[in-house]
């Protein structure tokens, strides 16, 4: 195949898979050359090994050389971005997130029972996943509840990565304005009367080699939550119910905890499309990967759906099987970047599982899959609804 006649994206059979195109080109080598849509030369990864390798190793940058980068958000490299990390994390801890887990299951099983009280057919998307995931994102702010309906709004803003509308633009941008004065008041809010909250943490944590953070910081850091937490959850929390139940044999098997828990990690290593996937890396050396060699400057897509298939990894890797032992996906990255919520994400789709297949076991869907209606965001998408009935 002559990969350097096609360009990112490459063509898709079904929203819920990776294009045909990589399991063909991983035959021959799981890096290739190929051009992006916007015209640009670039490497693409689809092997788990290369892609564990591209993503922790620091010669691999997410910034190019000649940017100027934002030191104070998590959009960086090197010594700035590894203490942003280290202090955030610290608020992300196995006891907050254990603190954390008794409300969200009341609030996933609350849901579920309004849905079914509403009777169906009923849309799992505006009814279950949407709410939930931005619920918990919210109370691991410490968002006040009066303010979450404004919080919403924002969050949907904060999904849109390409402004390419010149009639939407300046709404989109108001609405961003609008969002980190928000977030720049809640801080403030926060130091004078600190919560049981992510925020609050964050700015009390401190420590000798790392200091405090400042709080263009910790507005950033808010926003990175946001960003990082609400479509790709929402997304995978639907992806997931609609492979269960087309795929895995419904939720009537979900009926103990490591069941559940293994149909999570399966959920999140077979979620496809444009949907979580990493952020393009630049090599800043001459890199030898996979026979090939990866010049300074260039730059690499790693793409997690493929490497998630990859048959050297996993054991008939299309099969989507909800009691597979769980292996070593790649669905939250790897190395300095691997993705800091994702015990948060984890938990939400626990948590909407868990409430759907205790009380909707026989939950099903009204259309194929294949006919669900899928959003066209730029950067994440997933079904716009999905209607089930009981």
């Amino acid at each position: 195949m002559d990969v350097q006649s096609f360009t990112l994206p490459f063509e898709r059979v079904s929203e819920l898979a990776p294009p045909p195109a990589y399991a063909d080109l991983r035959r021959g080598s799981p890096v290739f050359r190929t051009t992006t849509a916007a015209g640009t030369p670039a490497w693409v990864v689809i092997g788990a090994a290369e892609a564990q390798r591209v993503l922790s190793d620091r010669r691999f940058a997410i910034t190019r050389e000649d940017e100027v980068v934002n030191t104070e958000s998590l959009m960086c490299d090197g010594e700035h971005h590894a203490r942003l990390r280290r202090i955030i994390g610290r608020g992300l801890g196995q006891r907050e997130i254990a603190n954390l887990r008794p409300a969200v299951d009341e609030l996933a099983g609350e849901l579920v029972a309004a849905m079914r009280r509403a009777g169906p057919p009923a849309d799992l998307v505006s009814m279950l996943c949407r709410p939930l995931t931005l619920a918990v994102i919210t109370t691991l702010l410490g968002v006040p509840v009066d303010d979450r309906e404004r919080f919403y709004r924002w969050a949907d803003l904060m999904s849109v990565v390409v402004i390419d509308d010149a009639e939407n633009a300046e709404d989109v941008m108001q609405g961003l304005g609008e969002l980190f004065q928000f977030l720049t008041e809640l801080v403030e809010a926060k130091r004078a009367v600190p919560g049981d909250d992510l925020l609050s943490a964050l700015i009390t944590v401190h420590d000798a080699d790392d200091g405090r953070f400042n709080d263009r910081e910790l507005v950033q850091a808010a926003a990175a939550v946001l960003a990082g937490g609400q479509v790709t959850t929402v997304n995978s929390l639907a992806i997931g119910v609609v492979k269960l139940l087309e795929l895995g044999g419904g939720l009537g098997r979900l009926d103990d905890e490591q069941l559940i828990d293994r149909a999570v990690e399966e959920i999140l290593r077979h979620q496809a499309g444009i949907s979580g996937e990493a952020f393009p890396r630049w090599a800043r050396a001459d890199v030898e990967l996979a026979g090939h060699t990866i010049a300074a400057g260039d730059m690499v897509i790693v793409r997690l759906e493929g490497a998630n298939r990859d048959p050297r990894a996993f054991p008939d890797p299309d099969r989507f099987d909800p009691a597979r032992t769980p292996g070593t996906h790649l669905r939250f990255g790897h190395g300095p970047h691997r993705c800091l919520g994702a015990s948060v994400a984890r938990m939400t789709l626990a948590a909407g599982l868990r409430a759907l297949a205790g009380q909707v076991p026989g939950l099903a869907l009204t259309l194929p899959a294949a006919e669900i209606p899928w959003t066209a965001g730029p950067l994440d998408r997933g079904p716009a609804e999905v209607i089930v009935t009981w």
